[in-house]
C-alpha cells in the first residue's frame, strides 16, 4: 500500500513542505532539504520530527524513517512536523549524515570537498574562518514549533517561550491579542511587508494548560538575522532565566549579569534590564517584603517547636501590630555556649533590603580561635531602648549559665548605656582597633603629616598593651606630651578600665578588638540585602551548616587541646627549651631567660602577666611546668580542649521545613503584621558601609604566587 505524507520543514524561520512517500529514503530527504534551505549544509544539521505526545523524535537513519511512516499509518496522521537544527559548529559528526552525505556525492559523480575546507582551515591559521560558539539560546528555536503544543506554565510561560524564540530565530512581534484566556502574536513586519506569521494560543479550560491553536510559521519579509541586541529582550525573560543564580547567588550584581547574558547566551542586555530582572528575579525566590514580616510569626513558632530550647521573640508596636524588632538563638547555640570561651562580641551592621532596619548580633569565640555566632536580632533602628531589649533577652540566656563573660564592643552610646543598665559591673573591653581610628581621625595627614600620626598611635598602643600600671603611665605621658590639647581631650573621655591591659577589670584572653563581631558581619553580608525573613532563615542554614562542618571535624581530631591551641603551646615549649629553670619551692620557680621572671603554677601567675591577660601558659610558665616534669595540658584552660569544643558543637541547629507553613489551625494565620515604616534617603542607596578617617583595608595578596589580588584558594598561577 502506498504510504504518502505530506512533511512540513522548519528551518530557523523558515518552512518547505513535501510529500514523503514509501520509496522516499533519507538520501532524498537531505538532497530536498539543502537544495530548498539556503546554506545548509550537509553533516551539519541533524532532524527531529514531532507527533503528538513525542515532541522530539531522532530522524537520522532510514530505519527511523520506516518506523515515523508506520506510526503515522497507525495513527492516521497525513502531515508530519520535521525541524531541522544546526549542530552548532561541529564540523564533524559521527552519525550517518556523513555517510548520506558522501552517497549524495556519489550518486552526482563528484568527489566531496569537506578534506578541502578542513585543509584550508588548517592553514590558514589566525585568518581561518571562526566556528560558532555553543550557546545556551541555541535550544529557544525549537520552543514554538506545532499546532498543539501545551505549555503547562499558562500564558505567562506562552510569552517568555515565544520572546525566547523571538530572541533566537531574530525577529519581532507584537500582541494583537493578550489576556489571560488567549495570546494572539504577529510579525512587527505584518503592515510595512504584510508578513504572514502568526500564532494563536488559548487557555484549555480542562487542565488550565495553554495550547497553539494556529501557526503560520513562515516569515514572509525581509530575511532574518539573530542580533545581539533586541527589542524582544525584555526584564521578565532576564528574571527566568537567572532566577536560580539568585537563589544561590543573592550579591549577584548587574554588571555580573550582563557579562553571563553576553558570554552564555550571545545577548547584549542593558543595564535596566539586568537590575530590574535580579528585582523580579528576588522576589519570585523570596516573595513581597512586606509580606515577609507577617510571615515572622509563623516562624517564631517553628523555631521552638523544631528547636527545642531556643529562645525567639517577634515584638510589635501595640494596636497597630507594626514591626519593631525580633531576637533569636537557637537551642543548639545556647547549649554549646558554655563550652565557649567567656567572651561575647556585640555589633550591628546596616541592612540594605527596601524596609531597612539594623542586624544585631552577639558572637561568642570557641576554643580554636574561631567565632561562635549565640544570637542575633534585627530592629529598625540602633536606638538605646533596642539595644536595652537586645540585651536584656541576652541576660536572659546568659545569667542561668552562672559564669561572668567579658563584652567587647565599639562605643555606641546607645549601647554603652544599656550595657551599663542590663549588666551591671560585668566587664566591658572598648575596641582597641576603633579607640585607634578615632585618634587618627584627629591628625589627618594633610594638617600634621604622616609622621606624628604614626607617633601617637604607636604610644596610644604601648598604653593599651602595657602589662603594668607604671609602663601605662611612663607611655601616657609621652603620649600627652606628643600630642597635646587633643589627646587631653580624647583620654579625658575615656575610662582606662575599659582598654588598657593594665586596668582592666576581668579576662580578656588576649583579645583587645572586636574583631570576631566584624567577622560574623561580614560572614552573613550576603543576606543583607533580603527581605528580613529570608535574611534570618538564611543566617539559620548557614549556622546549621557551620555547625555540623566543625563537629565532624572535631571528631578527627586526635590532639588534647584543640589545633591552634596545641601548635601554640608547642610554640611555646620550643621557645623556652635553652632557659634555665630554678625551683624555689614546690610551686614557684625562677625562669632564666632575657631577663629573670618568676612563675608561680599553684596561682598560674607570671611576673610577664602574659599568663594572666591570655588565659594560657606562656613561654616561661611552660619551662618552668616542663622543669617540674608535670603534664602542661593541666594547667591549660578547659576551653581550649578538644573534648569541650566536641561539647560546643553536640547539639545540633535543626532544620525548619515550610512544607507545612500557611496550614496550621493555631490562628496565627489572623495576626498581620506590618512593615516598619521607612523613609527612602535622597540619592542612590548606599550598598557598604561608609569608612572612619583613616581606616584601610588590608591588600589581599595570595600566599602560594605571592601576587596581590587574590588569595591561595582562588590562584590559578602556574607554579
Amino acid at each position: 500500500m502506498e504510504v504518502c505524507v505530506i512533511a512540513k520543514c522548519t528551518y530557523k524561520s523558515e518552512t518547505i513542505m513535501f510529500s514523503v512517500s514509501s520509496e522516499s529514503s533519507m538520501v532524498d530527504i537531505l538532497k530536498t532539504l539543502c537544495l530548498r534551505f539556503r546554506g545548509l549544509q550537509l553533516g551539519c544539521f541533524t532532524l527531529r520530527y514531532s507527533v503528538p505526545s513525542y515532541p522530539s523524535c531522532f530522524l537520522e537513519t532510514d530505519s527511523d524513517l520506516d518506523l515515523m511512516r508506520t506510526f503515522l499509518l497507525i495513527s492516521n496522521e497525513k502531515t508530519v512536523d520535521i525541524l531541522v537544527k544546526d549542530l552548532c559548529g561541529i564540523s564533524e559528526y559521527s552519525g550517518d549524515f556523513c555517510v548520506n552525505k558522501e552517497l549524495i556525492a556519489c550518486e552526482k559523480g563528484e568527489s566531496s570537498c569537506s578534506s578541502t575546507v578542513e585543509d584550508r582551515n588548517e592553514f590558514l591559521g589566525r585568518s581561518k574562518r571562526a566556528s560558532a560558539k555553543p550557546l545556551l539560546s541555541n535550544e529557544w528555536e525549537t520552543y514554538i514549533h506545532h499546532v498543539g503544543q501545551k505549555f503547562d506554565g499558562g500564558a505567562e510561560e506562552f510569552r517568555l517561550k515565544l520572546c525566547k524564540y523571538a530572541l533566537e530565530v531574530g525577529f519581532n512581534f507584537l500582541y494583537a491579542g493578550n489576556d489571560k484566556k488567549r495570546v494572539v502574536a504577529v510579525c512587527s513586519n505584518k503592515k510595512l511587508e504584510g508578513c504572514s506569521w502568526r500564532v494563536y494560543a488559548s487557555r484549555c479550560e480542562a487542565t488550565g494548560s495553554f495550547v497553539i491553536r494556529t501557526l503560520n510559521n513562515v516569515h514572509t519579509c525581509a530575511g532574518r538575522i539573530r542580533e545581539s541586541k533586541s527589542k524582544m529582550m525584555r526584564s521578565r525573560v532576564v528574571s527566568s532565566l537567572i532566577v536560580d543564580r539568585i537563589r544561590a547567588k543573592p550579591e549577584l550584581k548587574p554588571v555580573e549579569i550582563i557579562h553571563e547574558f553576553k558570554d552564555y547566551y550571545g545577548i547584549d542586555i542593558s543595564y535596566y534590564h539586568a537590575w530590574f530582572g535580579k528585582e523580579l528575579a528576588k522576589l519570585d525566590v523570596h516573595g513581597d517584603e512586606s509580606k515577609s514580616f507577617n510571615e515572622l510569626v509563623w516562624y517564631t513558632d517553628a523555631v521552638k517547636e523544631t528547636n527545642t530550647g531556643s529562645l525567639c521573640t517577634l515584638d510589635c508596636e501595640a494596636g497597630i501590630n507594626r514591626f519593631r524588632r525580633f531576637f533569636v538563638s537557637f537551642g543548639g547555640c545556647i547549649a554549646g555556649f558554655q563550652y565557649c570561651i567567656p567572651l561575647l562580641f556585640i555589633d550591628a551592621t546596616f541592612l540594605k533590603s527596601k524596609y531597612k532596619g539594623q542586624l544585631l548580633c552577639a558572637s561568642g569565640k570557641n576554643g580554636n580561635q574561631g567565632f561562635y555566632p549565640l544570637a542575633f536580632g534585627v530592629v529598625d533602628s540602633e536606638t538605646e531602648e533596642n539595644w536595652t531589649w537586645f540585651l536584656q533577652h541576652l541576660a536572659s540566656i546568659l545569667l542561668p549559665m552562672g559564669r561572668v563573660v567579658t563584652f567587647f564592643s565599639d562605643r555606641n552610646q546607645g549601647l554603652l548605656n544599656a550595657m551599663g543598665f542590663v549588666f551591671p559591673g560585668w566587664p566591658h573591653s572598648y575596641c582597641y582597633y576603633h579607640l585607634k581610628q578615632n585618634l587618627i581621625s584627629k591628625y589627618p595627614k594633610s594638617g600634621y603629616g604622616k609622621l606624628l600620626q604614626d607617633r601617637v598611635i604607636n604610644l596610644f598602643s604601648r598604653c593599651a598593651y602595657a602589662v603594668t600600671e607604671e609602663e601605662f603611665k611612663v607611655a601616657m605621658e609621652e603620649l600627652v606630651i606628643v600630642g597635646s590639647s587633643k589627646v587631653k581631650a580624647f583620654i579625658s573621655d575615656l575610662s582606662r578600665d575599659h582598654y588598657a591591659n593594665a586596668f582592666f577589670k576581668g579576662m580578656r584572653y588576649g583579645e583587645m578588638a572586636n574583631s570576631l563581631a566584624e567577622s560574623f558581619n561580614n560572614w552573613v553580608g550576603v543576606f543583607r540585602d533580603l527581605p528580613v525573613l529570608p535574611l534570618i532563615e538564611g543566617i539559620r542554614q548557614k549556622l546549621m551548616v557551620l555547625n555540623s562542618q566543625r563537629r565532624f571535624e572535631a571528631e578527627k581530631w586526635t590532639t588534647v587541646l584543640c589545633p591552634e591551641m596545641e601548635t601554640r603551646l608547642c610554640e611555646n615549649a620550643e621557645a623556652g627549651r635553652t632557659w634555665a629553670v630554678r625551683r624555689s619551692n614546690s610551686t614557684v620557680f625562677e625562669v632564666f631567660a632575657d631577663y629573670s621572671v618568676m612563675v608561680d603554677l599553684e596561682q598560674r601567675t607570671c611576673s610577664c602577666r602574659l599568663w594572666q591577660i591570655d588565659g594560657f601558659p606562656c613561654t616561661h610558665a611552660v619551662a618552668a611546668i616542663l622543669a617540674k616534669r608535670d603534664s602542661v595540658y593541666d594547667y591549660v584552660e578547659c576551653y581550649y580542649k578538644t573534648d569541650f569544643f566536641r561539647k560546643a558543637y553536640e547539639s545540633p541547629i535543626f532544620p525548619i521545613p515550610d512544607i507545612g507553613k500557611g496550614l496550621g489551625s493555631n490562628g496565627s494565620a489572623a495576626v498581620v503584621v506590618l512593615p516598619p515604616i521607612t523613609k527612602r534617603p535622597a540619592g542612590r542607596p548606599p550598598t557598604k558601609r561608609i569608612k572612619v578617617f583613616g581606616e584601610f583595608k588590608r591588600p589581599l595578596k595570595c600566599s602560594r604566587c605571592s601576587v596581590a589580588g587574590h588569595n591561595r584558594k582562588t590562584c590559578k598561577a602556574i607554579i
